[in-house]
């Protein structure tokens, strides 16, 4: 790893680290970016925060698949699916702001979601989905 790559790296996770919770602002709607390029941003944000959590993962042509399920992306957002036993998901976790057409699986063994917006609510999502997996 060269310099450059290890102080980029180290600036986004000040950078997340240090975010200001500004989950209000986005009861006044999401920002507009051109198709295909919001769901691209997400799946670099994910792919780094599975990194970052040592969760690995292989892409594929348009496809990031890891341990426990994947994840596309899609002109309006970044799809995911998490498996596992009793995920520790409510209905509710899929109705927050920045994610669409989420769907919980009936014994709670499965979760697909589109995500629109990588801001703390997803990252705590996805956050509480590793840990869940790491402790299995």
């Amino acid at each position: 790893m060269t310099k450059s790559e290890d102080d980029g790296r180290g600036l986004d996770h000040l950078m997340e680290q240090n975010e200001t919770e500004l989950d209000f602002l986005a009861a006044y709607g999401e920002s507009s970016s051109d198709d295909g390029e919001q769901g691209e941003a997400i799946m670099q944000a994910f792919k780094r925060f599975l990194k970052a959590g040592g969760i690995p993962s292989k892409e594929h042509t348009e496809r990031l698949e890891f341990e426990f399920g994947w994840a596309e992306v899609e002109p309006s957002g970044l799809r995911v699916m998490f498996e596992g036993e009793y995920l520790p998901l409510v209905a509710s976790d899929l109705q927050q702001s920045g994610f669409k057409e989420g769907v919980l699986g009936d014994g709670k063994d499965k979760v697909t979601v589109l995500m629109t917006l990588w801001s703390s609510t997803q990252r705590r999502f996805v956050e509480r989905l590793v840990e869940h997996h790491q402790s299995q």
